[in-house]
C-alpha cells in the first residue's frame, strides 16, 4: 500500500516537472512530426483492409467457381 502511494506522487511529480519542461513541448513537436509522416504515406484503417481482404477472399471463391465451370463446360463439348 505503502509502495502503491510512493509510486502515485512520484508519477504527479514527475508529470508536474514534464508540463513546466521543454519536453512537454518536444513530445508535442514529436506527435505532430509522426502524424504528419503518417498522413503522408499511403495507409489503410484495420477496418478497411479487412473488409478488402474479405472482397479478395469474395473473388478468388467467384474465380475458383468459374474455373470449375470451365472445365465443366469443356468436358461437355465434344472435340472438334
Amino acid at each position: 500500500m505503502i509502495a502503491k502511494q510512493l509510486f502515485e506522487d512520484i508519477t504527479a511529480k514527475v508529470s508536474d516537472i514534464i508540463q513546466d519542461s521543454p519536453i512537454k513541448d518536444l513530445e508535442k513537436n514529436v506527435k505532430t512530426a509522426v502524424t504528419a509522416a503518417f498522413s503522408r504515406l499511403d495507409l489503410v484503417t484495420r477496418e478497411e483492409f479487412e473488409i478488402q481482404q474479405q472482397m479478395i477472399e469474395h473473388l478468388c471463391s467467384e474465380i475458383a467457381s468459374l474455373q470449375d465451370e470451365i472445365a465443366r463446360l469443356r468436358e461437355q463439348t465434344p472435340d472438334a
